[in-house]
């Protein structure tokens, strides 16, 4: 295998994702990354966060459900 095998994490920006806009995160020398288009700033833990209460609104998008489902939740 080759040495330089080991590929980057591109994060991206939480805050313009949810808005459905593609922005790749910049870091900076203290592993803090810093968005160009908005003003977020964070960390992997605070980006990783945000992933997640974004997957809570995509939760149900390949999966069908009726009105009585609907009323359960």
């Amino acid at each position: 295998m080759s040495e330089h095998s080991q590929a980057t994490i591109n994060y991206r920006c939480p805050i313009c994702f949810s808005r459905e806009v593609d922005v790749v995160l910049h870091r900076t020398a203290n592993d803090q990354y810093y968005c160009t288009k908005c003003s977020f700033a964070g960390s992997k833990t605070d980006i990783r966060e945000m992933y997640r209460e974004l997957q809570k609104k995509y939760r149900f998008a390949q999966v069908r459900l009726t009105l009585k489902d609907i009323e359960q939740l």
